[in-house]
């Protein structure tokens, strides 16, 4: 089977399909992970209670974000540790918040503002933002006001004209920002807002002081995005040059996901050593396929499946989930199966034969149900591979065994009996054999060039099964050869579909013997001790109530999207893996994942994803964004 007719196997495979060692080096510990923090818009129980005008208030025209900041001289002090020995953290010795918002607002009003309040700051448009910023004044402080500053009543609020001369030297008078007191209900004290011009202070001091700021925030630092602010952003970027069936069906997706997006946070909250990140996303409706898939109506109260724990312990990225239904996943499905088979009739493949390959590979992916996947990959030898082959570089083995050497190997859990998998599996095989003889026959292009990028073509054999894998295992050779002078060395990858009760493990990878192993340490009960179940340190994952959850890690990711199939490809990784050689914790520590979402009986839904990172591990995600 050609290489075209391989990718919509593989893909539902890896990334679809139930939505239908020694141990990890340097593994982090971890505790619980906390609840997912809750929306900025207000708590229907305090807004009933909140007096009449305060619900009426909505968010001023314009408004593309907005940062809350619980209090910035803790927060100040956990940044400048968490960076302490980086370049950055060099710039910020001897710095302080004070010193740093005197800059903007001048030092008469920072004297009188309390930075160990909430900072909330409201942001407007992306390409040229306008800033408006809301802090807390004491009580105590607003009763001198008029002693230090020269204010005009105005629309409800004090403008500050002016310091006076009392307060500051005559020469530093005038101020940087036009400014207002808000005194609110003065429970709380005032609150004093800032911005360029006074018109943007006016509008928007009733959303920061009587709706931003009566929210509670458990976070340190939050930042929330409108959905319309991301849906501009992402038509301002320019689309990828696919033209083909399935680019613009990927790109209709996105667009139905970011067009039913309300908004999008992000938070961080320092627990203790440990750094919470978390990512919220909300949607106004599940209107759109993607938004349906996602945020699955089921329950989240079980617990994560059990093969998770049966992955095996050098896995350094892995996934879960409990998965949507098969009815919420339909219109992902369709319109995936429709822009596939769109492609490839314009390939010159035969219209009922696709049909007939479609609907097999349907009725095993997009079906419902929890998913399991992990992957691993030797760090070690792969570094060594391509120390090797920069040192000996042009030589064809060198070349293919460093390649070798940087591919991941994948394992996968489905709750489905592997009957069902292994007889779809032979059919989709013949019927794809079948559809590459017709389009031979009809004079189509030649086998395995699908278009004029395809650098190889892949054949799918039924070859014998090892002896070490259980009775009635599946094996598949993927058997990849190059169509042009610069295309991947010709390569054999396997597949494994493996029975184990009412589950199904599928396993692939280039390096028979590893995958063979993960796969005997997966579905072996006598093999507990290599599996993450009984790794140490990872008792967040086991919570319940999670829709999905994982971990990973910075070297996981950069194995994974190591290629080396090109000169080029193997020049990247050896620069990748020589950025992680000089990270701090070299990018091994894992770190966990965990993602609830519910559906809203409104039909809006959320989701919500919390990483949880240890300082060492947070150090390494910073040196490696400021580079």
């Amino acid at each position: 089977m050609k290489r075209a007719l391989l990718a919509p196997i593989a893909f539902p495979i890896v990334l679809s399909a139930a939505c239908a060692g020694a141990p990890a080096p340097g593994r982090a510990p971890v505790a619980p992970l906390p609840p997912a923090a809750p929306p900025l818009a207000a708590d229907p129980a305090s807004v009933a209670a909140e007096p009449a005008d305060a619900r009426s208030v909505t968010a001023p025209e314009g408004l593309s974000s907005v940062m809350r900041v619980a209090n910035s001289l803790r927060t100040w002090g956990d940044i400048t540790q968490l960076l302490a020995g980086t370049p950055f953290g060099m710039f910020l010795i001897g710095a302080e918040p004070e010193a740093m918002l005197e800059e903007g607002l001048g030092p008469a009003l920072v004297d009188v503002v309390d930075l160990g309040k909430p900072i909330d700051v409201a942001v407007f448009g992306t390409a040229n933002p306008r800033l408006v910023m809301s802090l807390s004044v004491p009580e105590r402080e607003m009763s001198r006001a008029h002693d230090r500053f020269v204010l005009e009543q105005r629309r409800g609020m004090l403008r500050v004209k002016g310091v006076r001369a009392a307060a500051l030297d005559p020469d530093e008078e005038a101020l940087p920002l036009a400014c207002a007191f808000e005194l609110g209900d003065r429970s709380g004290g005032a609150r004093l807002l800032c911005a360029d011009d006074i018109e943007d202070v006016e509008a928007t001091a009733p959303y920061l002081v009587e709706v931003v700021g009566r929210e509670p925030l458990e976070a340190d630092v939050r930042i929330e995005i409108t959905g319309r602010a991301v849906l501009e952003a992402m038509e301002s970027t320019p689309a990828e040059d696919d033209d083909s069936h399935s680019g613009r069906m990927g790109r209709e997706l996105a667009e139905g996901l970011f067009r039913d997006l309300e908004s999008v946070r992000l938070d961080v909250t320092w627990a203790g050593p440990d750094v919470d990140v978390g990512l919220g996303l909300r949607f106004a409706s599940r209107r759109s396929p993607l938004a349906l898939a996602v945020t699955p109506a089921a329950a989240q109260d079980d617990a994560p499946p059990p093969a998770f724990f049966r992955l095996p312990r050098d896995t350094t990225l892995a996934f879960y989930t409990q998965g949507a239904s098969r009815a919420e996943l339909t219109p992902l499905r369709d319109a995936f199966y429709q822009g596939l088979r769109d492609d490839m009739i314009g390939e010159g493949y035969d219209a009922a034969g696709l049909d007939r390959f479609v609907d097999r590979l349907g009725a095993l992916t997009f079906t419902g149900g929890p998913l399991v996947i992990g992957s691993g990959a030797d760090r070690a030898a792969a570094e060594k591979a391509l120390a090797d082959y920069k040192g000996d570089e042009g030589a064809a083995r060198a070349r293919k065994a460093a390649r070798r050497a940087l591919k991941s190997w994948f394992l996968i859990a489905v709750e489905e009996p592997a009957q069902a998998w292994i007889a779809g599996m032979k059919e989709l095989i013949q019927i794809g054999d079948e559809l590459d003889r017709q389009k031979a026959r009809a004079g189509g292009p030649p086998r395995g060039a699908a278009s004029k990028d395809d650098k190889e073509t892949t054949d799918l054999v039924v070859a014998r099964a090892p002896a070490a894998l259980p009775a009635g295992t599946l094996h598949v050779e993927m058997r990849s050869r190059p169509l042009t002078k610069d295309g991947p060395p010709a390569h054999t990858s396997h597949m494994y579909l493996v029975p184990a009760g009412q589950r199904t493990w599928i396993g692939i990878g280039e390096d028979e013997a590893v995958v063979v192993d993960r796969l005997r340490t997966a579905a072996d009960p006598g093999r507990d001790e290599r599996t993450l179940g009984a790794a140490p340190g990872l008792e967040a994952l086991r919570q319940r109530g999670t829709l999905a959850g994982g971990l990973f890690s910075l070297a996981g990711f950069t194995m994974l999207a190591a290629s080396g199939d090109t000169p080029e490809a193997l020049d990247e990784a050896a620069r990748d893996l020589d950025g992680l050689a000089r990270l701090p914790a070299r990018g091994a520590l894992t770190m966990p994942l965990a993602i609830t979402s519910e559906a809203l009986g409104s039909g809006a839904a959320r989701l919500d994803a919390r990483v949880r990172m240890s300082s060492a591990a947070a150090r390494d995600v910073i040196a490696l964004l400021l580079r």
